[in-house]
């Protein structure tokens, strides 16, 4: 993947924007309701457990934790900018989802179609679903380790692990489809605007270095 992330931001930025303004204008509600339906004929105690565990990952106790350890780690390694950038865009778009969450008219889904009650402490009320919390955090949190882990197996695991987490948020009743994709959207704009800087700054360093014929 290219250093330069300001080509995704752009992107994942207004397609976040579409999906809201159709989410808020009931474009997707008939789609949302037969995949839903679908998912709710599925009855499989993996995916139970499987449901479990990708809310946890995605609660905002476990990110909080992971994410300051993933910031200690970073400041070790002298990325102490890129550590705050990450931290920033998880306030910034936890701030944007709660103000879609009460400005973008999604009507909840039934309270008959949840299968479990969402494990998180902390689980702020608030009129609509549109995005997902549980959804915008994982992408940020595991996107963050995909780019920065070079072991290919790890990175095919967070992937697995991440179509896992907005799969279970449907099957667990939690979350229309188009509220997962809102929070994946959501979730790429904040992550590539945090390495996007990081990327830049690696750019002047690499400009700024003395040139062999300057020696």
């Amino acid at each position: 993947m290219k250093d330069d992330y300001r080509l995704i931001l752009l992107l994942s930025t207004a397609a976040f924007l579409v999906c809201s303004a159709a989410a808020g204008t009931g474009l997707f509600h008939p789609l949302d309701v037969l995949i839903l339906d679908l998912a709710q004929g599925i009855d499989s105690e993996v995916l139970d457990a499987v449901g479990l565990v990708t809310s946890v990952v995605g609660g905002v106790e476990f990110v909080a934790v992971a994410t300051v350890a993933l910031a200690a780690g970073l400041l070790l390694d002298g990325k102490g900018r890129l550590a705050l950038r990450l931290i920033a865009a998880l306030m910034v778009t936890g701030l944007i989802e709660l103000a879609a969450k009460t400005v973008v008219p999604q009507p909840p889904v039934p309270e008959d179609g949840m299968r479990a009650p969402d494990p998180s402490l902390f689980d702020v009320s608030t009129p609509y679903p549109y995005p997902s919390g549980h959804m915008l955090r994982s992408v940020i949190l595991l996107g963050a380790a995909y780019l920065l882990w070079p072991s290919k197996p790890g990175r095919v695991a967070l992937l697995i692990f991440l179509a896992a987490a907005a799969t279970s948020r449907v099957y667990l009743g939690t979350h229309w489809p188009s509220d997962v994709i809102g929070g994946a959207l959501l979730g790429i704009a904040g992550l590539a605007w945090a390495f996007d800087k990081q990327s830049a700054e690696k750019q002047s360093a690499i400009s700024t270095q003395p040139s062999a014929k300057d020696s």
